[in-house]
């Protein structure tokens, strides 16, 4: 980690700090009029839900997860205000317990980074805290749930906490991977803002049942099918995440097979989607053609060796073999769900503008430019990389063939873009990053 990276997240952690002893000395010194056993009571058990649904999260990638804790936060805000909202992130989380992606391992305090657990707890005492802020500012009153009221304050606290958390952990990822803020700081938004959506909902009706007689049981047996919906959806992603494998091992052979790709799938995902980042395509979008790059040469694993590794040019025959990889490619995915989308690309990817491509000869707009993204990043690895039969070219030379097919082969808007990114050594650049961080898009 760069020594400026190692600055920025000691710096998060003590202003985290500093947020969270002024909370806690609010919330137990200032506030101590309002305490009594029940105030005690409810918040032990937001801790202990915290707690719980820190330790359960689901991985949607082995980078990304999410989990329910929210739930607890918002309750807390709700009832006893922002400053235990602080305090139950920050004293749940040292105590959290995590399985790995791969269910073999666990991470906990004491096999973490001391430096990340700390950025960690500040990040999220300063996100909650500062929500606090703008939940004060709208009127918000602990222990007023009332409707409509308790609305806008509760919705100006979650906005803020997670505007202020997506900025904190990207200006992490611009100091150490110079990662972009626009458009990825919308990318982290969306994808927090699904699962704060759901969860604020039900962190609303635990407040009501906490403030019920015998609320806390009542508060403990709610949770029992959040737990349950948590485990169905966790044999959804386990599945898909394993056709995912699935689809990876296939690749990873068909690299083994044509030692000349090797990493070739990975360099045209890059491209692609630094492409498609350029020409401001929406994240969803963006994901997809990362996916579909990932996978389109997919077909090829059907492909005789003699042919796919001949050292020499193809004749008429075996071209004709060799371009029947797309629909071979679009056999292997079409029966899996997690795939329908990126079919197209699979088969498409080496179709041309001007219709002269296979296997179906399709021209112009009549494709997505997803697809014509993903021919010229295809076509750019492939000038740009050693073949037995040819030796590589330099990028200014690739970027020039790019122009010179321009509304041809390539899309002629596509085509300008990935020559300027060339020639810029951007393409280069991207790749290098994609070395650093052992993979992933760029």
């Amino acid at each position: 980690m760069r020594p400026v990276s190692k600055a920025y997240l000691a710096c998060v952690g003590c202003l985290g700090t500093a947020a969270l002893v002024w909370s806690g000395w609010s919330f137990f010194v200032r506030q101590s009029s309002q305490w009594n056993s029940d105030t005690l009571w409810t918040l032990l058990l937001l801790l202990f839900l915290s707690w719980i649904c820190c330790c359960l999260p689901l991985y949607i990638r082995d980078d990304c997860t999410v989990d329910l804790s929210f739930i607890s936060i918002l309750a807390s805000t709700l009832l006893l205000g922002p400053e235990a909202a602080v305090l139950v992130s920050a004293i749940s989380f040292p105590f959290v317990v995590v399985s790995t992606p791969d269910g073999k391992h666990h991470q906990h305090l004491f096999n973490t980074s001391p430096l990340k657990t700390f950025f960690n707890i500040g990040d999220h005492a300063l996100s909650y805290w500062v929500g606090g802020l703008f939940y004060y500012l709208a009127g918000g009153v602990p222990g007023d749930i009332s409707l409509p009221g308790v609305l806008l304050p509760a919705l100006l606290f979650i906005l803020a906490a997670m505007v202020f958390n997506a900025v904190v952990i990207l200006l992490f990822y611009m100091l150490e991977h110079h990662a972009p803020f626009y458009p990825t700081i919308f990318q982290m938004f969306l994808g927090l803002l699904p699962s704060v959506a759901c969860s604020s909902s039900i962190g609303y009706f635990l407040s009501m049942l906490l403030m019920m007689r015998a609320g806390g049981w009542l508060a403990l047996l709610f949770m029992l099918p959040l737990l349950l919906a948590r485990y169905s959806f966790k044999l959804c992603l386990s599945f898909q995440r394993q056709q995912h494998s699935m689809v990876e091992a296939l690749t990873a052979a068909l690299e083994a097979k044509d030692t000349y790709t090797k990493g070739h799938s990975s360099r045209v995902s890059a491209y692609a989607c630094r492409i498609a980042q350029e020409m401001k395509l929406p994240a969803k979008r963006i994901e997809r053609l990362r996916t579909g790059a990932l996978f389109h040469d997919l077909g090829k694993i059907g492909i005789p060796d003699s042919i796919l590794q001949k050292p020499g040019p193809l004749t008429p025959e075996e071209r004709t073999v060799i371009q029947t990889h797309p629909l071979r490619g679009v056999g292997i995915l079409e029966n899996m769900d997690a795939y329908k989308d990126i079919l197209i690309f699979v088969r498409s990817h080496h179709e041309r503008y001007d219709g002269g491509g296979y296997p179906d000869g399709t021209a112009g707009d009549a494709l997505p430019l997803e697809v014509y993204i993903l021919g010229a990043a295809d076509s750019y690895d492939a000038i740009t990389s050693a073949r037995p039969y040819c030796t590589a070219r330099t990028p200014r030379d690739a970027g020039c063939i790019l122009r010179a097919e321009a509304g041809k082969q390539f899309h002629p808007a596509v085509a300008l873009v990935t020559a300027a990114l060339a020639e810029s050594g951007e393409l280069t650049r991207c790749i290098q990053a994609l070395e650093q961080t052992g993979g992933g898009p760029c």
